[in-house]
């Protein structure tokens, strides 16, 4: 007969378990979500952008259409292919009747997409997707930052090595003195200083989004989670963003750019196929989440970008600056560092509890 305690750690070695396999999975499709986020920049109508818009804001408006749009189908690839498959639809709308624990899903929405997301694709239009993938990274500083302050976190030694090794790497990824001579470069895109600003935003966004869910995961289903985290995000943005640009740039060239991009056979295809990759990605991190616990989640799931690197430099034969590579080694391995303890895993594992 089966003690209670064998029973207790054989649940935890099966929870370790399927937390390393939806963390892996995350990671594969993040990583080879950045190939069609970064070929919508490639084609009609983004590749021959002309909207009567000063250049200097072109990327910046590209950017902010690229995302509404994203979080649009996001929201809809999750739904079909994940909540709806699951037989969770019921669920999905009772959990957006409890504003206890929606709201939470979409202020990590808000963190997560008009400043996480939006920073993501402002540093791929200006500069480029390997470099928005390694900036990533820098997540897990804001993410012990955060919960330094708000939680009263304490801070190991260990954690803070893994957190200069991960600074050390970004410094890197970020590279000032290239940075400085894109920036003063007469032939770099006017208004390259943004897609470096868009890094930060990368940084805190996702980093303060993580924060934000691991404090609801508890009281909510994982499956229904990222769905309405993605729902709630394109809210804002077709609800009160995109009319605020309009208000700018004008409705009816807002319109137009909005047009354009839905009746785009490769806008859609590529759009659909990020959905299916980035959105479904979500899934698995939510569903990772109360398995392993957000900081082992975070340290698995950063193997997303060397996979992004490889399927960028096969897909799209982009090339790879040698700092950006480096820099992003480094802070993979100083996530290790700062998340991973020794001894049984699955004793660390904290427990999955219903309360409020």
């Amino acid at each position: 007969m089966v003690s209670i305690e064998e029973l207790s750690a054989l649940t935890k070695k099966k929870r370790v378990r399927w937390g390393f396999v939806w963390g892996i999975l995350c990671a594969l499709l993040w990583g080879f979500g950045y190939v069609p986020v970064s070929a919508l920049w490639s084609v009609e109508p983004i590749a021959s952008f002309d909207y009567g818009i000063d250049e200097s804001i072109a990327y910046l408006v590209i950017s902010i259409v690229i995302t509404a749009i994203q979080a649009l189908i996001f929201a809809l690839c999750l739904f079909l292919l994940w909540t709806v498959v699951s037989g969770k639809a019921r669920d999905y709308v009772r959990t957006w009747s409890k504003p206890r624990i929606s709201k939470w899903l979409i202020l990590a929405g808000l963190f997560g997409g008009p400043l996480g997301t939006f920073g993501c694709n402002l540093a791929i239009g200006y500069i480029g997707a390997d470099f928005a993938a390694a900036m990533g990274l820098l997540t897990a500083v804001t993410g012990a930052i955060i919960g330094r302050i708000f939680n009263k976190e304490k801070l190991s030694k260990r954690a803070i090595i893994g957190l200069c090794i991960i600074l050390g790497g970004g410094l890197i990824v970020l590279n000032p003195v290239n940075m400085i001579d894109n920036i003063m470069n007469p032939a770099s895109p006017d208004g390259i200083a943004l897609g470096y600003i868009g890094s930060v935003m990368i940084t805190i966004g996702m980093g303060i989004e993580g924060f934000v869910v691991s404090r609801v995961m508890d009281v909510t289903d994982s499956d229904i989670s990222a769905s309405i985290r993605y729902a709630g995000e394109a809210a804002i943005w077709f609800i009160i963003l995109l009319p605020v640009t309009g208000c700018f740039i004008g409705f009816g060239t807002l319109a137009d750019i909005l047009a354009d991009c839905f009746t785009s056979p490769g806008f859609m295809y590529f759009a659909v196929l990020s959905g299916c990759t980035l959105g479904l990605c979500y899934a698995g991190l939510y569903k990772s989440y109360p398995l392993l616990g957000v900081g082992r989640t975070l340290s698995i799931t950063t193997l997303y970008v060397p996979i992004s690197m490889v399927a960028l430099f096969v897909f799209m034969g982009q090339s790879i600056m040698w700092w950006v590579i480096a820099g992003a080694i480094i802070a993979i391995a100083g996530t290790f560092v700062m998340y991973w303890e020794s001894g049984n895993l699955a004793d660390s594992v904290r427990d999955v509890r219903g309360d409020d």
